[in-house]
């Protein structure tokens, strides 16, 4: 701690000169950033492979007899995919806030240990109430990961580190598609017929028991908050608290956090950017079915949809990596969803096939490229305080799982689906506007800050003292007054 005292103190600085770091801080910060990176990222990561597992294996037991054993017409399959939404939104708000209360590494095991034995618990279902059921309870145990990951990695990293952190987190959600391709096809054809069962009630017993052990070792592995993270020592929990400039958080619950993030203009903005992603991110469940459409049969269905994920996965590494170094936010997930844009004009303006399993990488890219730039941009505007910027994730993946919920009522005219093809061209469109919209807003905000508080007195890697007594937090946004919007 002797290092602390060695620190320079902004406040004695004048407001015309950056402050210089100090080297020994430096090393220290980036030893520690090396270890969250080293822990934190994978196991934040691998649990959201399970997740999506858990619940897109929906897709691939469909195509392998799920429908068709269970006797369910298009329209039952889509609201069998809606009635997991329902249950997602019924838990956000309330999970996110017991999780801002609550130790982190206790309560996300809880979550994922209850999920996995509902998910595995899909291949007693015998016919469309049933799977209606199950699917329901699915989304209500795993409604509180995605929105409580993303906040807890928040709490660790600058606006500066997490757009690539929030990128490897959801490379989650292509590479369970990848591997739940391979994952499916392997189980399905080894244990098809084995103890009497088909193989795609084998794909979700095996997946959910997979889970269910994962669940143990999260315990061990996933931190709390940067203050309180048992395998962070003295010192790194101390920096890991300073170098975020933040206030000292709340100790009692109150409502705060909620009436803050509701009138925040900034979230209801992210929240139709991000319908419109989670809206195209129902290719998710449909791509096997368009894959077949194409002309693929068998386990090269579910094998022919890896590329496509792969794809999107590193396409959203490199616009990460970009955005974080750049510092700039609103042209890379315009660009994202402008490639999205073009993909669905392929959707809907050909029939050549070839053309259409290219317009999969351009729609599939697109859209999950975009999301995670999108969700570190949402921490870059809701920097702080702790309880607003965790309902501000919850409320943001609330109310755009609406998004998930109509999204395959739309797919309901095979094998072109142009209805959700144009639906989603259209809102893909409109959120290209909105980010260059708010890019324009946040310009504002960062002058009225300068002008308030003087232009900011530390470089982009300056580790920010921590002022317990707030008396150098800036009211409008919960940080440091040297904090200024990404754009």
């Amino acid at each position: 701690m002797s290092s602390i005292n060695k620190d320079i103190d902004i406040s004695t600085i004048e407001n015309t000169h950056v402050v210089p770091n100090d080297p020994e801080l430096e090393a220290r910060e980036k030893a520690l950033v090396r270890k969250l990176d080293m822990r934190l990222v994978p196991m934040l990561t691998f649990l959201y492979i399970c997740q999506r597992l858990d619940n897109s294996n929906i897709g691939n037991a469909k195509v392998a007899g799920l429908q068709t054993d269970l006797g369910l017409s298009n329209f039952q399959y889509s609201w069998a995919i809606s009635i997991y939404t329902l249950g997602v939104m019924a838990m956000q708000i309330p999970s996110n806030m017991i999780l801002e209360r609550s130790r982190p590494s206790i309560y996300l095991p809880t979550l994922i240990a209850a999920w996995s034995v509902v998910s595995a618990m899909t291949a007693l279902v015998h016919d469309y109430k049933s799977l209606l059921l199950v699917r329901f309870f699915l989304g209500i145990t795993e409604s509180g990961y995605w929105c409580g990951a993303v906040f807890v990695l928040s709490t660790f990293y600058k606006p500066r580190e997490i757009a690539m952190r929030n990128s490897i987190f959801y490379c989650g959600n292509w590479l369970s598609g990848a591997l739940g391709g391979a994952f499916a096809g392997a189980i399905i054809d080894g244990m098809e017929g084995k103890a009497g069962l088909p193989g795609w009630r084998w794909l979700f017993i095996i997946e959910g028991c997979i889970t269910f052990v994962v669940a143990f070792f999260a315990i061990w592995a996933l931190p709390d908050y940067p203050a309180t993270t048992s395998w962070l020592t003295d010192d790194e929990k101390d920096l890991a608290v300073r170098r975020l400039g933040q206030g000292k958080p709340k100790e009692k619950f109150s409502f705060t956090g909620l009436k803050s993030a509701l009138i925040d203009y900034k979230i209801w903005v992210f929240i139709i950017i991000f319908m419109a992603i989670q809206t195209g991110g129902q290719l998710n469940y449909f791509m096997p079915q368009i894959i077949q459409d194409i002309g693929y049969t068998g386990s090269m269905t579910q094998y022919m949809t890896i590329p496509v994920y792969v794809f999107a996965a590193i396409l959203s590494l490199i616009v990460a990596l970009l955005s974080d170094r750049q510092q700039v936010r609103s042209y890379y997930i315009a660009f994202c969803m402008s490639l999205a844009v073009i993909g669905y004009i392929f959707q809907i303006a050909t029939t050549n096939k070839a053309l259409l399993f290219f317009s999969l990488f351009l729609c599939g890219g697109g859209v999950w490229a975009s999301l995670g730039v999108s969700l570190a941009w949402l921490g870059d505007c809701v920097p702080g305080p702790r309880d607003k910027k965790a309902i501000g994730f919850a409320l943001l993946n609330m109310i755009s799982q609406l998004s998930n919920f109509y999204g395959p009522q739309l797919y309901t005219n095979p094998p072109r689906y142009l209805v959700a093809n144009i639906v989603i061209l259209v809102y893909m469109s409109i959120g290209v506007v909105l980010c260059f919209g708010l890019r324009f807003l946040l310009v504002r905000a960062n002058r009225r800050l300068d002008d308030k508080y003087g232009v900011p007195v530390v470089e982009k890697k300056q580790v920010i003292p921590d002022d317990r007594d707030e008396g150098d937090v800036a009211p409008e946004t919960g940080v440091n007054k040297n904090f200024r919007y990404l754009l």
